[in-house]
């Protein structure tokens, strides 16, 4: 098992609480104490699954991703809209200064 650490006083709570940036009143301190401790029940029921023969996978799902294929294609008429600039150098806009 990975974690078999529980948090089982109010202290341990609050310390994670302040790492995590959460605030939690001192009224919920034993409900956020017990809801700890449940979270890392589950991570220790997890931790002890026997996996030595599961194949690691990407994706769980036998989807599989229908990608189009590429094509090179000339959306723009770069010399048509250089003509419609009002300055220009070379392949470039000009436009007028922003910043001194």
């Amino acid at each position: 098992m990975y974690w078999t650490h529980t948090l089982t006083h109010a202290a341990a709570v609050k310390e994670v609480a302040v790492l995590a940036r959460l605030s939690i009143s001192d009224e919920d301190i034993e409900t956020a104490t017990t809801e700890f401790n449940q979270t890392l029940a589950l991570f220790d029921a997890l931790s002890s699954v026997d996996t030595t023969q599961v194949t690691p996978m990407v994706n769980p799902l036998d989807a599989v991703q229908r990608l189009r294929i590429d094509s090179v294609e000339t959306l723009v008429d770069r010399e048509g809209l250089m003509r419609n600039a009002p300055a220009q150098d070379q392949h470039y806009f000009l436009v007028p200064r922003v910043l001194d």
